[in-house]
């Protein structure tokens, strides 16, 4: 592909360099037609053919000035390759007239003759050098007919020097096309040079626009961001300063509780908001697919929300559904709570509605979130997909969020591959939808709520925790022993090694990034997979939790499927991980007490995207 553009340059150039030469050719040739005229005047042999081609020369060179003009006047009028053959066919006309003519002059008794003729086309031809050199076409076409005709002439003649004569003209030829040749190759590194360094200077160009326009984004998300966590903290202050007047009632003091409570509760969102599209521009989210019912999605994001409806009188409704999903359920817990969020938000009377359509699609559907609320203009519409952006908070009231939701929503439907819609009318409500893969029922592990109702997913897991951090690992020793983990905690790699020579076999890894001793938790979790390797654990799930938000090993991490949850992680999102990752047959070995059962009622194996 790169090579048209470059192509179309030198032809480009070619055609310019060719026809800028054609005025001066014109007055050249007819000097040279008055200069051969003026040669054979005295004695012109078989006049009749001799008027007929120097006629002829006369109107090939008319022919190529008028040429000339319409390659002026209408350049654009065939391509340059085509104004390129066309210059080769008017010098196929023009110079074989001067070429053939040299037989008149083996004609003539005055043997001064060939010599003084070959002069003539020697100088033509090095004109012809000059400026039809730089192109093939044009220059194979002009020279043959110069210098040919005179060399098998003047080898014809049989004496001693015309054939010596003969013989520098061959050698002459031979030259002129061999430089040609050079030069050619000359004019196209010269051309495809330039167009290299004009592409060069062109994408530098349009990466210093991306450049300037993250740049602006950049400052704009800070500035919306830096006002937005200044207004709970300067509250806080204030409403903290307010608690040591000795003057304020029970009542006030409760009061003022209350408003630092939630103005520590829009402090916490926000800031998980953020970390959150943190998380999605660094590339190290990852999409863990599982198939599973939709209908058990539904009803745990609707959980979440039916108190918030009930309390602004609204209706919940979720559509009721058979449909079997293949894909990450965590990362479409987050998207429909988001979209669940804004609907009751945004809704002050009606009703919001959540369900699945097929809309003629034979596998998969779409996911729709429907409300009845204020509605979104239709010239803002692509804005709100913007950070900080809010159509109905002019005033930037917390309650009513920051504005970093649906930008969530929309960068989470597209790493999970899809492409979300929006239908809107001020004053009648919003439709959003995003399409979702169909799944496969036989290849169901667990149910999502499975965790929540008897915890046997977790139960007998032997865990190794690596973490540097006494407290974090007393916290995480503790919290998976309540889920019924067999677990062993270690401070770092060597630890972890001698853990697994003295025989504890784990189902599950969990390290933290940063290590002492600079090492890294990847390198870490490498080391352990190695020794589980050669005593026959070929897969054992591991876990990466660290603190950072971006890095080079992180994403090459995401890359390899290598899952990584960011702090803080919550008990739940932890738990949940883990069963999403232990509901893959194949991946890890079953819980102690399940084994027995596993082997003779395994499903399929559960893919990951």
């Amino acid at each position: 592909m790169r090579a048209d553009p470059i192509q179309r340059a030198i032809d480009e150039d070619l055609v310019r360099v060719l026809y800028a030469q054609d005025p001066i050719a014109f007055f050249t040739h007819w000097f040279s037609i008055a200069v051969l005229v003026a040669i054979y005047w005295n004695n012109i042999p078989h006049p009749h053919l001799f008027a007929a081609c120097f006629i002829f020369y006369g109107f090939a060179n008319c022919a190529s000035l008028a040429l000339w003009m319409c390659n002026r006047r209408w350049p654009e009028a065939v391509s340059p390759r085509t104004w390129i053959n066309l210059h080769a066919a008017r010098g196929a006309l023009l110079y074989a007239a001067p070429g053939l003519a040299i037989w008149f002059a083996f004609q003539s008794p005055h043997t001064d003759l060939p010599i003084l003729h070959t002069v003539m086309l020697v100088t033509l031809a090095a004109g012809v050098f000059m400026s039809n050199g730089f192109d093939v076409a044009n220059f194979v076409t002009a020279i043959p007919f110069l210098l040919l005709p005179a060399i098998v002439l003047h080898f014809g003649t049989h004496t001693f020097d015309r054939t010596i004569l003969a013989i520098v003209l061959a050698f002459f030829f031979c030259a002129i096309n061999v430089y040609a040749l050079s030069y050619r190759k000359l004019f196209q590194r010269v051309v495809q040079a330039r167009v290299d360094q004009q592409a060069l200077a062109e994408s530098l160009a349009a990466q210093k626009l991306v450049a300037e326009e993250a740049s602006l984004a950049k400052t704009r998300f800070f500035a919306a961001a830096s006002h937005d966590l200044r207004q709970p903290l300067h509250a806080i202050g204030l409403l903290a300063a307010s608690l040591n007047d000795s003057s304020a009632t029970p009542v006030q003091h409760a009061k003022t509780a209350s408003n630092i409570a939630n103005n520590v509760e829009a402090l916490n969102q926000l800031f998980n908001q953020v970390l959150d599209l943190a998380r999605l521009e660094s590339g190290v989210t990852q999409v863990i697919r599982l198939h599973f019912r939709l209908s058990e999605l539904f009803d745990r994001v609707g959980s979440q929300y039916w108190p918030q409806a009930a309390a602004k009188g609204l209706a919940l409704r979720i559509a009721p559904t058979d449909a079997v999903i293949h894909d990450d359920p965590v990362l479409l817990e987050r998207i429909l709570s988001n979209l669940l969020s804004n609907a009751v938000r945004y809704t002050e009377a009606g009703a919001i509605w959540m369900g699945y359509r097929r809309a003629g699609q034979r596998e998969g559907g779409y996911i729709e979130v429907r409300d009845s609320g204020i509605g979104i203009p239709k010239a803002e519409q692509e804005r709100i997909f913007e950070e900080f952006y809010q159509v109905a908070n002019p005033r930037r009231d917390a309650r009513q969020g920051h504005g970093l939701g649906l930008p969530t929503v929309k960068r989470l439907v597209e790493m999970l591959g899809g492409k979300l819609q929006l239908r809107s009318t001020p004053g009648r409500g919003s439709v959003f939808r995003f399409p979702v893969r169909a799944g496969d029922p036989l290849r169901i592990v667990a149910g999502l709520n499975d965790s929540t109702v008897s915890g046997a997913a977790a139960l007998g897991r032997h865990v190794l925790c690596i973490d540097d951090e006494p407290a974090i690992l007393e916290g995480i020793e503790s919290l998976l022993g309540r889920w019924g983990c067999v677990v062993r905690g270690v401070p770092d790699e060597p630890h972890a090694l001698q853990a697994i020579d003295e025989g504890f076999m784990p189902d599950a890894v969990l390290c933290d990034y940063q290590l002492a001793n600079h090492r890294t938790g990847a390198q870490a979790l490498g080391a352990v997979r190695e020794a589980l390797r050669g005593r026959g654990r070929e897969r054992v799930v591991t876990l990466l939790i660290t603190g950072d938000m971006a890095s080079v090993e992180l994403e090459a991490l995401a890359l390899q499927g290598i899952p990584v949850l960011h702090k803080p992680v919550t008990p739940a999102r932890l738990r949940r991980t883990l069963e999403m990752l232990w509901q893959q047959p194949g991946a890890v070995a079953d819980a102690p007490g399940e084994r027995a059962q596993r082997v003779t009622a395994q499903q399929p194996a559960t893919t990951r995207g």
